[in-house]
């Protein structure tokens, strides 16, 4: 009995291994701020991205070096996991928020200058950690949007 669940264990395993498309990142749709103050930015970034592979994956919680405006401003985290469907484009939202603790005193001047600007050039970089299960592989992201500074009601 044990030999024919070993078979049909590996028959199954071995069918559903495939060849794995490289999933598309489409862009940036649109990026929101909730909120910005002395400790740090919220932001939703929503991006279009295109699985064309039968399997869904996990982009997981990671950290990026951020910059706004050319001016680093230390680490960015995405706060929650993001499940992406199989065979599926469409747009996802990420939380990411960074934290200003580490800019000495001599910069913040340069940081309130950049929010009182109407625009701002969000700058992320490193490397996200995707995958699925226990299988987990770093992806690397270097992105700078340009994005209309709305902090109505926030």
């Amino acid at each position: 009995m044990k030999k024919y669940l070993f078979f049909f264990l590996c028959v199954f395993l071995f069918s559903s291994c495939g060849d794995f498309q490289d999933v598309i990142f489409l862009g940036v749709d649109s990026v929101k701020v909730n909120k910005l103050s002395q400790q740090g930015l919220d932001i939703d970034v929503s991006a279009k991205i295109k699985n064309p592979n039968k399997m869904a994956f996990t982009i997981y919680k990671s950290d990026l070096d951020a910059t706004f405006s050319g001016m680093n401003v230390g680490k960015a985290s995405l706060t929650k996991n993001v499940k992406i469907k199989p065979n599926c484009e469409q747009c996802y939202t990420f939380n990411v928020r960074s934290n200003f603790s580490n800019l000495s005193l001599g910069e913040l001047p340069n940081l309130l200058a950049i929010a009182m600007s109407k625009n701002i050039k969000v700058g992320l970089k490193g490397n996200l950690k995707v995958g699925k299960l226990f299988l987990k592989q770093d992806y690397p992201v270097d992105m700078v949007k340009s994005i209309p500074l709305n902090l109505s009601g926030k």
